[in-house]
């Protein structure tokens, strides 16, 4: 199974003729865009029917949003979705409510959380850097999130950041645990290194991110999902907590070394960065094509393709978004095309929710291998992070994609 669609079969999918805006996506009636905004008002609907606080991570397996409350790791990504929109479509009802929902998450900047960068970056950043919403107040929203969670996470001897809550505030007790997820929240604390005078945060998150690859990755460029390290940072276990065994690889986490690496390149420019992203990349794609033809992985690498293993659009929709900034970072076509084939996939009638009562725009998603197959709303961010970088660095204006 290759990485490759044949031009008819896209020429099938694409809709033909539409006409696009400054090129953004077109609004035809069952255009992409048109699913996109019509499922991202039902979010907005549920969540208003509680408060602007109102959160959530995935569906029921009937497709309904469970709500939660802000402390769920994923309460930035409502936000982070309406920031996109608005980046996309310049239509103010989703500043609107991309104010409202940044807003219900400023008390995670001083919360304990690992997942503080999802929370605080994926709202208050993104107002910041794509919703021109650059006041003083967002920027210390953002350095005062980072410094809580270098305080709470960051240790020296180590030289990684904390996952979970064991031993709240308290970095340099046991037991310390990194998940290959840490990585990805190391883009709080990147930005505020470069945009404060905490210019030592650079260096943490880069010690994090090369002791992450020594240890959470494999030779093959395949990843353990958790890490357990000795306080004199040796490392006591090795194990895969959302996959099917400690041997195998999720998909998800996969992504998440795929996008992180290629997120630190960005910011740093260490070439080890670039080299890692590629290599974790060349080993999910190799590992998905084993899987199916279709471009969405199962949740676990390595485990039977049964009722235990749900396929995962979230993680597909992690790499479609990663590739193009690897697009744009090395100007390598097989990246656009990786890219390019995952968001045709993603938006079929296999994974698109359209025609159905889904909350979420995509089906199929995952939240660790031995659970059924739900709507996250993190695949539905990457998934719309991946439609605005294609139309911000493609060469091609992104195709619509028609009923």
């Amino acid at each position: 199974m290759k990485f490759k669609l044949s031009l008819l079969l896209i020429i099938a999918i694409l809709f033909a003729g539409c006409k696009s805006k400054d090129g953004l996506i077109s609004h035809n009636d069952y255009s992409l865009m048109s699913i996109i905004e019509q499922k991202s008002e039902m979010l907005a609907d549920t969540a208003l029917s509680k408060n602007s606080e109102a959160f959530t991570a995935y569906t029921d397996t009937q497709g309904k949003w469970k709500i939660k409350n802000d402390r769920v790791w994923t309460s930035g990504f409502v936000a982070g979705n309406f920031w996109y929109l608005y980046a996309l479509t310049n239509n103010k009802k989703w500043k609107e409510d991309a104010l409202l929902w940044t807003e219900g998450n400023r008390s995670r900047a001083v919360a304990t959380d690992n997942d503080t960068g999802f929370q605080i970056f994926n709202s208050f950043g993104l107002g910041y850097t794509i919703g021109n919403n650059t006041t003083q107040d967002y920027k210390d929203v953002l350095l005062t999130g980072a410094k809580t969670f270098v305080n709470q996470r960051y240790n020296k001897d180590i030289g990684c950041f904390r996952s979970w809550d064991q031993n709240r505030n308290e970095p340099y007790s046991l037991p310390f645990e990194v998940n290959i997820d840490e990585l990805m929240n190391m883009e709080l604390v990147l930005w505020a290194g470069y945009n404060s005078d905490n210019k030592e945060y650079i260096d943490y998150a880069v010690n994090h991110a090369d002791n992450t690859w020594l240890n959470n990755m494999r030779d093959n460029g395949s990843s353990f999902h958790v890490v357990d390290y000795n306080l004199d940072g040796s490392v006591k276990l090795k194990r895969t907590h959302q996959g099917w065994k400690d041997s195998s690889t999720w998909s998800r986490g996969q992504s998440w070394a795929v996008y992180a690496y290629a997120m630190f390149y960005r910011y740093t420019g260490l070439d080890r960065m670039l080299e890692r992203s590629i290599k974790a990349l060349d080993y999910f794609i190799e590992a998905t094509e084993k899987q199916t033809d279709d471009f969405i992985p199962y949740s676990d690498f390595d485990a039977p393709l049964n009722n235990l293993n749900p396929r995962d659009t979230s993680a597909a929709a992690v790499v479609a978004s990663a590739s193009l900034e690897l697009y744009h970072l090395t100007s390598d076509e097989k990246y656009l095309t990786i890219a390019e084939n995952i968001l045709v996939s993603l938006s079929s009638d296999k994974f698109l929710s359209r025609d159905t009562s889904y909350d979420s725009i995509l089906l199929k998603g995952s939240e660790k291998w031995g659970k059924p197959e739900v709507g996250t709303i993190f695949g539905d961010y990457y998934f719309i992070e991946a439609l605005y970088r294609w139309n911000k660095w493609s060469p091609k204006k992104l195709p619509n994609y028609d009923k």
